[in-house]
């Protein structure tokens, strides 16, 4: 089982979550502990992430098989959480 964290800015962008979306990003990041190739790798400046897709929500994060711990990089709207 692995340790999900979440960076400060990730924390912060998911404090700004409307409630509706919060809860569906909650459940994620639990499901994240079991099972963290849940999401889709990502390519180009992103290459060793990994995103899922809580449309219009993205979660950006990274996974350390060693410590086995997934760290949170980024959660937010698709059109800003790229940048």
């Amino acid at each position: 089982m692995y340790q999900v964290k979440l960076n400060n800015h990730a924390e912060k962008d998911l404090k700004k979550l409307s409630t509706l979306y919060k809860q569906k990003v909650v459940k994620s990041l639990n499901l994240l502990a079991t099972n963290p190739f849940l999401g889709d790798k990502m390519s180009g400046e992103f290459i060793g992430s990994y995103r899922i897709k809580i449309p219009p929500i993205r979660i950006i994060y990274q996974i350390d098989h060693q410590n086995k711990l997934v760290q949170v990089r980024a959660i937010g709207h698709r059109q800003g959480v790229y940048k």
